[in-house]
Parts: structure tokens; sequence; C-alpha cells
């Protein structure tokens, strides 16, 4: 009789496991002890120059693709994720964290976005899309973005583009990440002139025009943003806060973080009520940062309309 109960208590054991096992399933935690140290994440190529030139200077579409084929990091993994899924690693008092973005483009075949955020102390600093896959059937056009980061919180990202005339760079980036403040800093940015893409500059002129915002909060106080970029140079912004009185910034420097979004720091003072982002997505726009996700809690980006 005992050997029964024993037998049946194990059984019950092993199926809470599985149970449990399955619960965590969609939540990848990979957490790392701070005296150890973080290890590389990525794959090592992408932060390569020469790499990077194998790639972009070479014209035989099949060589270029048996480049792209040294790569064995497993990055389709990502295009199985669902938006509940992240991957988390600790470093100190930062957490980067890894989450497919809740984004869709209804005329891409495949579209997966995996967004990086930095979190110290469970707050987030910053974040930055980091792997891209894109797949439009119609135009016979792929958009790839990879990521690699090392042991020293040095991030690179490569995108390229595969078209019928064969595979582009289209930027290639080097950020660090501030192991004090979580800030992901922008050191060097690579834009290459193909056919495909004008070339751009720290200047990027397809960023210029007027855009406005405006959205109200669950007690109907509105919160509304003006912004004239003339270049990234020289960039105002009129910021309403609640329905308060308007607070103008004049002459304030952009700063470009991926090759499709821009970061605007309107307010020091403020830290990151002081800091909006504007992603371009084709024709749309896109804008966030804290002072846009403390309007309705839950919504972290609301579209920015571009008036001209």
């Amino acid at each position: 009789m005992k050997k029964i109960i024993l037998f049946l208590a194990v059984i019950l054991l092993i199926s809470c496991k599985k149970e449990t096992d399955k619960s965590i399933s969609n939540k990848i935690q990979n957490t790392q002890n701070s005296e150890i140290g973080f290890i590389s994440y990525g794959d090592l190529l992408i932060s390569k120059s020469d790499f990077v030139s194998q790639i972009q200077n070479n014209n035989d579409i099949k060589l270029q693709r048996a480049n792209l084929s040294k790569i064995k990091f497993d990055y389709d993994k990502f295009t199985t994720w669902d938006y509940n899924t992240t991957e988390e690693k600790n470093i100190g008092t930062i957490t980067l964290k890894l989450k497919k973005e809740k984004k869709k483009n209804p005329d891409a075949t495949l579209f997966t976005h995996i967004n990086l955020s930095i979190y110290k102390n469970d707050k987030k600093i910053d974040e930055l899309t980091v792997y891209k896959e894109e797949n439009y059937s119609e135009a016979l056009v792929a958009i790839n973005q990879y990521f690699y980061i090392d042991s020293d919180l040095n991030l690179w990202t490569l995108e390229t583009n595969e078209d019928e005339d064969g595979i582009k760079v289209i930027f290639w980036n080097y950020y660090k990440i501030d192991k004090g403040s979580g800030k992901i800093n922008l050191i060097k940015h690579h834009i290459f002139n193909n056919s495909q893409t004008p070339d751009v500059n720290k200047n990027n002129n397809s960023w210029i025009g007027k855009y406005s915002f405006e959205k109200s909060n669950r007690d109907d106080l509105k919160t509304s943003f003006e912004i004239v970029i003339n270049n990234l140079n020289n960039i105002t912004v009129v910021y309403i806060s609640d329905g308060e009185k308007p607070e103008t910034y004049k002459n304030i420097v952009g700063e470009i973080v991926a090759d499709d979004k821009i970061k605007i720091v309107f307010n020091k003072k403020y830290d990151d009520m002081g800091i909006i982002y504007i992603q371009n997505y084709g024709k749309e726009y896109i804008i966030s940062g804290e002072p846009i996700s403390t309007i309705n809690p839950g919504n972290e980006e609301f579209p920015l309309r571009k008036i001209k």
C-alpha cells in the first residue's frame, strides 16, 4: 500500500512540474550572476567590418548569400516568438530584455521586429530595435537586421536589403550600452549609398517637416507635441502636458538611434520625461517615450501626424 501511495505521489509531482514548465514556456529567463559577467549574445560576425564589406562590395548574389550563411547564431528563432515571449539577461543593476514588437505591416508577408529594452532597478531606461525580418512577396524584397552584443555591452546592428538586383547593406551601426545609466549610446552610424536608399548623414533630410500629436488621458487632460524639424541640428518642440501652459524648446539637436528612428531630448531637467522618439514606417510615423507612455498607461506609443 505504501508503495502505491509513493508511486502516486511521484506521478503527481511530475504532472505538476509539466504544468509549471508549460506556464513559463513563453518566458525565457537567462539570468547571469554579475560576478561571472555577461557573455556575448548574437553572432560575432555582425561586429566585423570585413564581413560587412564582403557583402556590400560583392555583386554576385550567390557569393553574398554564401557570406550571410556564415552567420551561425539562430536569429530565426525570433520569428517563432509570440508577443508574450521575452528573453532577459541581468548584468548588475541593469536588465537587458528582448521582446517582440506589437506591430504589423499589412503589406508584408512576414513581419517580425525584436526590441532590446534596458531596465535599471525595474525602470525602463532605453529601447532599440535590434532584429528585423520583413518579406514583401509582391515587391520581391526582403529586409533583415541582425545584432551582436559583446561582453562589454558594445552593440552592433546590421541591416540588409535583398531584391532582384542582389543584397545591399543599408546600415551598420555601433552602440555602447552604459552599464551605469542603462542608456544605449550611438557611437558610429554607417549608412551606405545604394540604389535602394539615398545617401544619408547626421543631418538626414528625410526627417525635415512639421509633426503634430495630441491625446487626452482618462481625466480628459490633453498632452500634445508640435515638432518642427528643420534638420537634425535645428528642432523646435512645443509641449503641453496634461492641459498645462505650452512649453517651447528651440535649437534642439536630434540623435539617430536607428535607421528609421530618432531621439529628441527637449528638456534634460525632466530626465526620461524630457525625451521623445520618432520612428518612421514608410509613410507612417510613431511617437513614443515616457511623456507618451504616461498618458494612458499600457500604451507606449501612438501615431504621429506629419503635416508637411
